[in-house]
């Protein structure tokens, strides 16, 4: 029996899909190269690594430390900047199987707009997820954490494109049915729900941090409970669909954010891990809704 709310076969702004699985920004790059490799079956959608207006290196390394408990990733929204972008990045991903979603990031709300402005350029994405939640980033924190500015970011945004856009909400600070709710009340079509969760790791034979950033964004299978009730909170309290991001390693895990509100659900480190993962996640699901034992 499906849980109530729960589909394996959903539907997102308009666009009917055969999976609900998406891959997170920041997890496959550009999906290309997961897409060479075929590692995108069950896939709906690829989120991509954020764009910024102008290329940007990223924080020093170290960057990326595995912990006991997870992975901690202080990568610093490194990218090529959307001209490169929509020059060259775009225009090879016209061909993929899954649809395309572009993650937008800036410093400013204006640079927020004028991303999203140029992207429209493009025939290739579908829309847009709105990043004013990188841990890494001490701009786009400070726009995560105030719904205020939630709803400037939000607005400008849908002042500047038609194409349909998720904001992606962070669990470090303020509350997150309000910035929710400034999301939608700014114009948006989706939240994401949430981004990684700030964490830190500290060798204690130098007292130095393992990132040279010092903190990081943790993601984990051990954060699921921790998203779950999120996706519960928000996807009670808003009339958007609500993409759930975290914790996601098996397909029961799939099934409770379908089941705490997720109409989509991104996955991020398991792919790191296994880039095969997205098919055995979306068949463990079915398995289990068939009434199977997952793993059998």
């Amino acid at each position: 029996m499906i849980p109530t709310g729960a589909s394996l076969r959903p539907g997102l702004w308009g666009r009917s899909y055969t999976s609900p699985l998406m891959i997170a920004s920041g997890t496959g790059g550009f999906g290309l190269e997961l897409s060479e490799m075929g590692c995108l079956e069950g896939v709906a959608c690829v989120c991509t690594k954020a764009t910024t207006l102008e290329p940007r290196p990223g924080n020093e390394p170290p960057r990326v430390y595995e912990t006991r408990y997870g992975l901690l990733n202080a990568i610093g929204l490194a990218n090529p900047g959307v001209r490169e972008v929509l020059e060259n990045i775009l225009p090879a991903l016209e061909g993929l199987a899954s649809d395309v979603i572009v993650n937008i990031a800036g410093e400013t709300i204006e640079e927020f707009s004028t991303v999203a402005r140029m992207l429209d350029d493009s025939p290739v994405p579908i829309g847009y997820e709105i990043n004013v939640s990188c841990p890494n980033v001490r701009s786009g924190m400070a726009f995560g954490v105030e719904p205020s500015l939630v709803a400037k970011v939000a607005t400008a945004v849908r002042s500047s494109t038609s194409r349909p856009f998720s904001v992606k909400l962070t669990p470090n600070g303020g509350d997150m049915v309000s910035a929710a709710r400034a999301a939608e009340e700014g114009g948006a079509d989706a939240v994401t729900v949430c981004n990684t969760f700030l964490g830190m790791s500290i060798d204690w034979r130098t007292g130095a941090p393992h990132l040279a950033n010092g903190t990081g964004g943790l993601s984990s299978p051990a954060l699921l409970p921790l998203v779950v009730a999120r996706v519960s909170e928000v996807s009670g309290e808003v009339g958007l669909p609500v993409i759930a991001s975290g914790g996601v390693f098996h397909g029961e895990d799939l099934l409770q954010l379908l089941s705490a509100g997720a109409t989509m659900v991104e996955i991020g480190t398991v792919v790191l891990r296994d880039p095969w993962s997205p098919a055995r996640i979306l068949e463990e699901a079915g398995r289990l809704l068939r009434g199977g034992e997952e793993g059998s």
